[in-house]
């Protein structure tokens, strides 16, 4: 099968030279011919609602782009694209007269911008796999970074580590870079400044519209399928109160990921039943179909480039679906707020903040080295400082970590590589929330009023359904009534699913060629073996898988560390740990978690 993927573009500054006299800009972008406005070349990554546009490839830029970006300044259309753009996905430029290049990701930095200076090149994209790829081709050989694996197993991902490899640096929300020849600079998007002067109100009314907007041009693009994932959680729910506030639940269909009898099913069965809602069996962007259980623990992880462990595999290739989340309605509440990091004089604490975010930067029963523990808890508390700093005070500092970490380096960039298959939309984005949520006391964020505010000023009703969890915690029942709860009826019509597109894959991946170098075998069991493990996890309290697939586990492990002899990690775990996950004939719970996540990881370092 011809490969079609979606590739992010690259930028390439070269120096002034003999051979090349000027400077150079080039920005591949492969199977995608750019838009062009005069000299000007554009491209995009990712999917984006553009001025109530959704815009899901390069091409479909051009009905958003207007002709008279030809003459903008590089300035005018960052300000152009930062107050427009929302969703994970950059905007890239290339001046083929001017000689200057830009990468512009959308302004909360859901998609991650990386930028790599040396031997007098420079390298920007919003993929680190083809910025590595691209500065090989010229000569640049790159380190992994072994701590940013350590982070992702302290925080549960990256950001304050910038990129998985060493050299590679990140932007931060607001901000996009421009490159004259090899030179790259640091700009700031003025969106936020110009919510300065709007009022709370004005803020919620903006937020309102942000999300109506991105729902309405979600469910108008030409994707063959539109999704909505629905749980019994509260950020879904919130999505799907703009779909009924528009009217859209004859194009939108629903999807629920939980087993039949689970509490996430019978909330979504329920409110399909109530409001007549379409559903499909299943996500639409599905990883590829695989009996590979190391595959499914480590190929997003080699797929990423060492970013993250969830998201596609490197074989899907294309499916016409645009799916939708909520994943950005943590950036409307509080998520690590209300953890104690100041001291009496509320000012920031560094032991608190380290006990806070890093229980286990503990050195005691800690497979970390001290060496570890102590870089990345000095790399927290400078980002705290900077974070202080940024939004004058130690309020908002917790929930503005998140929105500059953990959003990024999980939702926004899981969402990003998604989009390079088929779409991921959060219409949740909204810089107006995020400012809201930052103006707001902790007590609002910790209560979720802006959310619950908006699903009530869009379905006002759908609050008297269950949720997962009682919804009116302590904080919001200060500051809003309860609404009756109703029930579920005890019967109902039977739910017909529609069938979910899937995408189309290609037979190998990196991490497959990967694997066959490793001696690792899948196992096979008989039906009394079979039994034996189910009795086995049931004691240990884990998941069936984890002991089926430990001998395959401790093989992975044992390879990948021999490969390197343990340089990999360059002294960033206990060497003598990683022995003893990868020869023990008796793991505890604790221990087999830790060799599946030390495993990929150490895959990923020598092998990747």
């Amino acid at each position: 099968m011809a490969s079609n993927k979606t590739y992010a573009p690259v930028i390439t500054g070269l120096p002034h030279t003999s051979i090349n006299p000027g400077p150079k800009n080039t920005i591949v972008k492969r199977h995608e011919e750019p838009v062009i406005r005069g000299s000007r070349r554009f491209w995009l990554d990712g999917s984006v609602i553009l001025n109530g546009n959704c815009i899901k490839r390069t091409s479909e830029l051009d009905k958003s782009l207007p002709q008279i970006a030809e003459r903008w300044s590089v300035e005018e259309i960052a300000d152009w694209w930062s107050r427009g753009a929302r969703n994970p996905g950059a905007l890239f430029i290339e001046d083929t007269v001017n000689s200057w290049s830009a990468c512009l990701p959308d302004p909360l930095g859901g998609a991650l911008a990386f930028s790599l200076s040396v031997q007098g090149k420079s390298f920007v994209s919003t993929s680190i796999v083809e910025l590595v790829r691209e500065a090989e081709a010229h000569g640049i050989t790159l380190e992994k970074d072994p701590l940013f694996q350590v982070e992702r197993l302290m925080l549960g991902n990256g950001g304050l580590t910038p990129s998985s490899y060493k050299g590679v640096r990140s932007l931060e929300p607001f901000e996009y870079y421009i490159l004259h020849g090899n030179q790259v600079f640091t700009k700031h998007y003025n969106v936020r400044e110009n919510l300065h002067s709007a009022t709370l109100f004005d803020l919620f009314t903006i937020l309102r519209s942000d999300v109506q907007s991105s729902v309405q041009a979600i469910a108008d693009s030409n994707s063959q399928q539109v999704i909505s994932h629905l749980t019994g959680g509260f950020d879904s729910r919130l999505v799907l109160s703009a779909i009924l506030n528009l009217g859209l639940s004859d194009r939108v269909n629903i999807f629920c990921s939980g087993p039949e009898g689970s509490t996430d099913r019978v909330i979504a069965d329920g409110l399909t039943r109530e409001y007549g809602l379409k559903r499909v069996d299943g996500a639409g962007l599905t990883t590829a179909p695989t009996t590979n259980m190391s595959e499914r623990l480590m190929g997003a992880l080699f797929a990423s480039g060492g970013l993250t462990n969830t998201g596609p595999f490197g074989r899907e290739i294309a499916v016409p679906v645009s799916a939708m989340g909520g994943g950005y309605g943590e950036v409307l509440r509080t998520f690590f707020g209300n953890r104690k990091i100041t001291n009496s004089l509320g000012r920031l604490d560094p032991s608190l903040l380290v006990s806070s975010y890093l229980p286990i930067a503990n050195p005691k029963g800690t497979y970390l080295s001290p060496d570890a523990i102590a870089e990345i808890s000095s790399l927290l508390t400078s980002k705290f400082d900077y974070l202080s700093h940024l939004y004058q005070g130690t309020d908002f500092v917790g929930d503005a970590f998140y929105t500059h970490n953990r959003n990024r380096y999980h939702i926004g960039q899981t969402s990003l590589l998604w989009s390079r298959v088929g779409s991921r939309f959060d219409p949740l984005y909204s810089v107006a929330g995020f400012e809201l949520a930052r103006r707001s006391t902790q007590h609002v964020r910790s209560a979720n009023l802006i959310g619950h505010d908006l699903l009530d000023s869009l379905k006002p009703d759908l609050l008297s359904w269950p949720f997962d969890y009682d919804r009116y915690s302590k904080d919001l029942l200060q500051l809003r009534k309860r609404r009756q709860t109703r029930s579920w009826p005890q019967t109902g019509d039977k739910i017909s699913f529609a069938k979910g597109l899937t995408p189309e894959c290609e037979t190998d991946s990196t991490f497959l060629s990967v694997l066959r170098q490793l001696n690792a075998t899948e196992p096979k069991l008989t039906a009394a073996q079979r039994k034996a493990k189910v009795e086995e996890a049931n004691g240990l309290g884990v998941n069936f898988w984890q002991v089926v697939y430990k001998k395959t586990g401790q093989e992975l492990l044992s390879s990948a560390f021999e490969q390197t002899n343990g340089t990999a990690l360059q002294g960033t775990v206990d060497a003598a740990y990683i022995h003893k996950l990868s020869t023990s004939s008796s793991l505890n719970k604790k221990q087999l978690r830790d060799l599946y996540s030390l495993g990929g990881i150490m895959a990923w370092l020598s092998f990747g």
